[in-house]
């Protein structure tokens, strides 16, 4: 009787997923003709799927660099599914080794086998990843299945999971695993930028206590220091450094360097959405949480927000990590007023 059971429930596994298989067939074959589906630079590699974690701090670009990340038709995003267990700080090693464990199990597309979080990301406590979501408008059923997003996943090239509340410290473990070929994608900004941006949002409530403070700000960029220079020492093919503002200046280039190394291909199509995100093509580019944006004109709008005053306060909490990744730190008034003196300059880390 037992051995029935599970013949008839592998039975019921190997039939469900080839209906998902089959519907996918079907919205590419609905889709229109993939006319700008051409090379661009970078490469399409035919190799083993690859788990991505894009790990920073809020405020840091990361909804907008994941949306980059996932313009390619290849990928399966996941938002911040860790979040439920670190939400409060400080936060407990059980905690910890739960959050991790979860981000495994993420990165692996386990989702039938995780039904609680499955169904807070179904119920938009985290990010669907939007070819999901697009089955609904052919069967709720199925849309609503963890089968149907496990199989989906574990059809995608590259699964990234944006991850802000678990510091790389924390996450190095994973990075390490063997039966996955996991990536850090550690994206970084300016401290004064984050800051800048947090206390704009504290007025209407979102951002409070450490969150505004500079010195708690970059004690959680040491953890990340430090996370980075583990991973770097055991396997320093998984670790890629990423600062915002890179991103936002020279798009293109940072995309196709990205994509190349994630092994996706860099098409018209991805160009197109790329356009659309980055050049302020977008009806409303005032929400605070958006993702369409001109970045170029953004990305150090901090400089004329921040008096001195307040920048040398984040600076004297700060210095280390300003050098380690790469930001100016400004002597005096005069220099930081003197907008022909860059921001950027060499990282150390």
């Amino acid at each position: 009787m037992v051995l029935r059971k599970v013949c008839l429930r592998f039975s019921f596994v190997v039939i469900f997923s080839c209906f998902v298989y089959s519907t996918l067939l079907v919205l590419q074959w609905r889709s229109p003709p993939r006319i700008f589906d051409v090379h661009l630079g970078g490469r399409a590699k035919h190799a083993p799927p690859k788990g991505v974690v894009l790990l920073t701090q809020m405020r840091s670009g990361s909804s907008f660099t994941g949306v980059l990340l996932t313009a390619a038709e290849t990928t399966f995003y996941s938002e911040e599914p860790v979040r439920d267990f670190l939400h409060f700080s400080p936060s407990s090693p059980e905690d910890v080794a739960a959050a991790v464990q979860l981000l495994r199990d993420v990165l692996r597309c386990r989702f039938v086998a995780r039904p609680d979080y499955y169904k807070k990301r179904l119920m938009l406590s985290h990010y669907h990843d939007v070819d999901t979501l697009s089955l609904c408008s052919f069967s709720e059923e199925l849309c609503m299945a963890p089968l149907t997003t496990q199989t989906m996943c574990l059809a995608a090239h590259v699964r990234l999971a944006r991850v802000v509340v678990l510091d790389l410290e924390s996450a190095a473990p994973v990075f390490q695993d063997s039966d996955l070929d996991t990536h850090a994608i550690h994206l970084v900004r300016d401290p004064r930028g984050v800051l800048s941006s947090r206390g704009k949002l504290s007025k209407f409530g979102y951002f409070a206590g450490d969150d505004l403070s500079a010195s708690s700000l970059c004690d959680r960029y040491r953890k990340d220091l430090r996370g980075a220079a583990a991973v770097k020492a055991s396997a320093p093919h998984r670790y890629t450094f990423l600062r915002y503002e890179d991103l936002s200046l020279n798009t293109t280039l940072e995309l196709r360097r990205l994509y190349d190394l994630l092994g996706l291909s860099y098409t018209a199509r991805v160009a197109a959405k790329v356009a659309y995100i980055t050049l302020g093509m977008a009806d409303d580019l005032s929400h605070s949480y958006g993702t369409t944006r001109d970045s170029k004109a953004t990305v150090f709008r901090w400089r004329s927000r921040l008096s001195f005053a307040e920048v040398k306060e984040i600076q004297d909490a700060c210095v280390d990590v300003l050098e380690a990744y790469g930001y100016r730190v400004f002597a005096s008034k005069e220099e930081y007023e003197d907008q022909a003196l860059g921001v950027l300059v060499p990282a150390k880390s």
